[in-house]
């Protein structure tokens, strides 16, 4: 995959070359409650604002699972508390309730085009396209996720693709566009941004 974009155009060689070998790999092998859950967590957040949130849900309630039964059996109208806003706990619990229901979507969704399992998580309460992206990137390594909504890879993106048209970017990336947003985000990580 990193050989086949190389060779598409000279930046995507760059963002290659800048960030192979990668850290983050995808899917995440962790249960989908568990990243449906960080997801919630981390919307309209920063990263620190999630970690201190998420520890202190698992401080509270033990576990991933701990937390999504506390969402699930506290009344709809209760105050945020755990730093964890209404919306999102109510998010949390019809992800629960969504799963008690049906069981885990992977196997269900694993063969949806792009546009259909987007499509399926948008349906879920609370996940916006944002959040839709991130679990179809991270809990289906889903190959053809470009997450524009996400402001690190649109950051990452606007430098390593200065000048050419959206529709060039597109055709240079389709795909692998998952692929592309990861090295978008590591080029953030390792702070390599300006080497474009």
């Amino acid at each position: 995959m990193a050989a086949e974009l190389s060779g598409r155009h000279p930046r995507l060689a760059r963002l290659v070359e800048l960030t192979h070998p990668l850290e983050r790999m995808v899917p995440d092998e962790r249960p989908l409650t568990h990243l449906a859950v960080r997801t919630i967590v981390s919307q309209l957040v920063s990263t620190a604002a999630a970690r201190s949130i998420m520890a202190r849900l698992l401080e509270g309630h033990g576990s991933i699972e701990g937390i999504v039964e506390w969402a699930m059996a506290t009344p709809e109208d209760d105050p945020p508390s755990h730093a964890l806003s209404r919306s999102k706990r109510k998010a949390v619990a019809h992800w629960g309730r969504f799963v008690a229901e049906g069981g885990d979507p992977r196997e269900r969704w694993a063969g949806l085009t792009a546009d259909e399992l987007i499509a399926e998580i948008v349906k879920l309460k609370g996940f916006g396209p944002w959040s839709a992206h991130m679990l179809a990137i991270f809990g289906f390594g889903h190959p053809g996720i470009w997450p524009s909504g996400d402001a690190g890879v649109m950051r990452a993106a606007n430098r390593v693709f200065k000048g050419l048209k959206p529709a060039t970017v597109a055709r240079l990336i389709r795909g692998h566009e998952t692929h592309v947003a990861i090295c978008c985000w590591a080029v953030l990580d390792r702070g390599v941004l300006g080497e474009f």
